[in-house]
């Protein structure tokens, strides 16, 4: 993340690292035997991003809404491959918030919209006010937002990925990734794309043609493409011109989601309370010493944990 000058806004992509964190530590207890790893998790991330960055000022932690949304009235089978949230994770959530509320993260969730397009429409928001972006996230998906003033920290491999990045390994410009994702198809979010349109295809097809749109205003020249199984292949998107336009419909992130923050509003603030240690104590930490820090950098908190870790 040093590669990023003139500290960005960060803007995390809080429900996809809130499972993430639930699964890599889902043997956390605290003292009471209550579940505490996905806080846990949460909280080494944002731990992380401070020794990143030692004079961090804007950070906002976007999560899902638990509502349907515009993609599932447009696909009843959009992400019905997704189990339910686990009930120990549930348990979780409300003392997640709070303590990201008195710490001074600002988190948010709008109903009806996923934070997919919250985190687009934001970024591109703040990007009109001259900001810099990082979003941290490792959904696919995000790749469609990057542009030169946002960017995309992929935890996972540990990169920033920017639009050279993505035009080297792909070969495609990051707004053509809707297309890519469209013609393919995403198993995670069960978006059906194209079918028997693989990723070497689809990344053919975008080069060659850029879109979706001229690749139908050209469907007659694909069958004389020096492309394995271009005939088959024209058939193919004949066949399913209809759910390769719904497929774009559902990987397209909106950009246009009205949010009333201003930039003022996700500026980490200094919170000092006698309550605050209450609450860390109640929830999971206790007794031994831990820094937290983001607390040496914004003078917000330090607490002492007790994390009990049981194997299976």
């Amino acid at each position: 993340m040093n590669h990023i000058k003139n500290n960005p806004v960060i803007i995390i992509d809080g429900s996809l690292y809130l499972y993430a964190s639930y699964y890599a530590f889902c043997n956390l207890e605290n003292t009471s035997g209550k579940p505490c790893g996905a806080i846990y998790g949460m909280l080494k991330i944002i731990d992380n991003i401070f020794k990143k960055y030692k004079n961090l000022k804007k950070i906002i932690i976007i999560f899902d809404s638990s509502r349907k949304t515009f993609r599932n009235k447009l696909f009843k089978e959009y992400k019905k491959n997704r189990s339910s949230m686990p009930d120990l994770l549930v348990m979780q959530i409300q003392p997640l918030f709070e303590i990201l509320k008195k710490i001074g993260i600002k988190t948010l969730t709008i109903p009806g919209i996923e934070a997919d397009d919250v985190i687009g429409s934001l970024s591109y928001q703040l990007e009109k006010q001259g900001e810099k972006i990082l979003i941290l996230s490792h959904d696919k998906d995000m790749l469609q937002l990057v542009t030169e003033n946002i960017n995309i920290f992929h935890k996972k491999n540990n990169c920033i990925i920017t639009s050279e990045i993505i035009q080297e390994k792909y070969g495609i410009k990051p707004k053509e990734f809707i297309d890519f994702l469209a013609l393919m198809g995403d198993a995670t979010d069960n978006i059906p794309g194209v079918p028997k349109i693989g990723i070497k295809t689809a990344l053919f097809l975008i080069n060659k043609f850029s879109n979706i749109e001229n690749i139908y205003n050209n469907i007659e020249k694909i069958k004389s493409l020096p492309l394995r199984n271009a005939k088959n292949i024209s058939i193919q998107l004949k066949n399913n011109k209809e759910i390769a336009l719904l497929s774009y419909k559902l990987a397209r992130i909106k950009l246009d989601i009205p949010i009333d923050i201003k930039l003022k509003d996700i500026i980490l603030k200094k919170y000092c309370s006698k309550n605050t240690f209450q609450i860390f104590k109640n929830y999971f930490f206790h007794k031994n010493k831990k820094n937290f820090y983001g607390s040496c950098i914004h003078n917000i908190f330090i607490y002492y944990v007790d994390i009990i870790i049981y194997l299976k």
